[in-house]
């Protein structure tokens, strides 16, 4: 465990600078910024403990993908416990309450403890948006691309094959661990240069495209951090927003839930192949289809297609009240919030790649039950092999997926709230989804622990913190 807690201090080191943003908007709107302050302060002195207390003994060390989720695992419970710091004085210093609403930032949730946001200040409206961009992507990821850009010159200057090596290996595992599934074309620095070119270059698009519609910078800066990573954090009671702005907040939506591998066929030119990309295909074909369903019971087409679209991304911003929509509707929203985007995205969910792979694998299976058993029958998507292990890890996913959404709706409705409100909630907490239909900051402090126990799960996609949980309950068990 030691080894990875230096890594855990300089994603603290990294995350401190980011208060910057608040901090440059509290001086502009001449507000109070010691909160932030403090928070970076305390941020940035942590990290650089951890990182002289651990600093590097061996020469050669290599991380592994079992190490690498325990980093991601940690830093998610970590980084949102400082970033706490921020939102104490507007939670009457309620640390419980200004942790869910780190945490529901940090893991691009959008769940929100506050009952309006009539009366904050813009510098932490923008924080809240800033800690689901940093989220979106993950902070392990600006970590990553630091230490890959700014070491790429020492690392030619070194003649030992063992340490770029290791270089590489630690790479990889923490790339891995954050649900990245294969890189992109290139080795993982191009990789990790390519990911921060579409990610930041899709935020300055939207950021323009709203600031054109008739958005002041704040506004535009604030909904585009909001959407391009699906988080869903409003900057006000109410979405008042223009037809024109609509279009856009749903294009960035779609953008955000489509895989970073499919963007960078675009960004590569291959214009033929993100066209063709299946998973993106099926994110659009999904939307389609509930949309059409639902405004059989929805009529209006504004509503039925921009709550789908925030349900199926996991964004959650929402133009109407959900508890007032027809139940049906709402079954349909449901629905939406357990697929879920692309892998390899910023959005949560179960994704549609694990769906459709397991809508593929039913016929596969009862094919391969009535052939011989020497006979190969391949079960292939989109041109590639799936073996029977991925559809085995993908089946063991859904279950635990399924079985936290039981449990947890049980636990709500011993609470009183009805079987509809405690399975939305729990699968908008899960999914990362952030639409509710209930007033949270009225629920029970062990609800509230509850969904911050969901969020997390649901954001590291479940196994990153049962590794966590595992190495520290398990050591006890020894």
């Amino acid at each position: 465990m030691k080894k990875i807690y230096r890594y855990l201090g300089y994603l603290l080191i990294i995350s401190a600078f980011f208060r910057l943003i608040p901090i440059l908007t509290g001086f502009f709107y001449k507000e109070n910024i010691w909160n932030f302050i403090i928070s970076a302060v305390v941020s940035f002195v942590l990290g650089i403990v951890l990182v002289l207390i651990f600093r590097k003994r061996k020469e050669f060390e290599v991380i592994s993908i079992k190490y690498g989720f325990i980093l991601v695992g940690i830093s998610f419970i970590v980084i949102p416990f400082v970033g706490a710091i921020s939102f104490l004085p507007f939670f009457n210093y309620n640390f419980l309450d200004a942790f869910f609403e780190s945490v529901s930032g940090f893991t691009t949730t959008g769940l929100s403890l506050f009952p309006t946001l009539h009366e904050l200040p813009k510098s932490l409206l923008i924080w809240r948006a800033e800690t689901q961009w940093l989220g979106g992507i993950g902070i392990v990821m600006f970590f990553l691309f630091f230490a890959s850009y700014f070491g790429r010159k020492a690392q030619f200057k070194v003649e030992e094959s063992e340490k770029i090596k290791s270089r590489t290996q630690n790479t990889m595992a923490l790339y891995q661990s954050q649900g990245f599934g294969e890189k992109l074309e290139g080795g993982f620095n191009r990789t990790l240069i390519d990911m921060m070119i579409i990610y930041i270059g899709y935020t300055l698009f939207g950021i323009i495209l709203f600031f054109i519609s008739g958005m002041n910078l704040f506004e535009s800066v604030s909904l585009t951090f909001a959407s391009i990573s699906t988080g869903g954090f409003a900057i006000s009671d109410t979405l008042s927003l223009n037809n024109t702005q609509l279009i856009i907040l749903s294009i960035l939506m779609i953008i955000g839930a489509i895989s970073f591998i499919t963007h960078n066929k675009l960004l590569k030119h291959k214009f033929k192949d993100f066209f063709l990309s299946y998973e993106k295909n099926v994110l659009v074909i999904f939307i389609l289809i509930i949309s059409l369903i639902g405004l059989f019971f929805v009529h209006d087409i504004k509503i039925a297609v921009f709550e789908t679209i925030s349900a199926i991304t996991t964004t959650g911003f929402s133009i109407t009240r959900i508890h007032l929509l027809p139940q049906i509707f709402i079954l349909l929203i449901f629905v939406g919030m357990i697929i879920g985007g692309s892998s390899s995205s910023t959005s949560g969910g179960i994704k549609i790649s694990r769906i459709y792979t397991l809508f593929r694998a039913i016929p596969w299976y009862i094919k391969k039950r009535i052939s011989p058993q020497r006979a190969v029958i391949p079960l292939r998507i989109y041109k590639q092999n799936i073996n029977e292990e991925q559809v085995m890890s993908i089946g063991i996913y859904l279950f635990v997926y399924i079985l936290f959404l039981f449990v947890g709706t049980i636990i709500f409705m011993l609470f009183g709230y009805s079987f509809l409100d405690s399975s939305f909630q729990i699968t908008s907490a899960l999914g990362t989804v952030g639409l509710s239909t209930i007033e949270l900051y009225l629920i029970p402090w062990i609800l509230k622990l509850l969904l911050i126990f969901a969020m997390i799960f649901g954001r590291l996609e479940i196994f990153p913190l049962l590794i966590v949980l595992k190495e520290f309950f398990g050591k006890g068990k020894k």
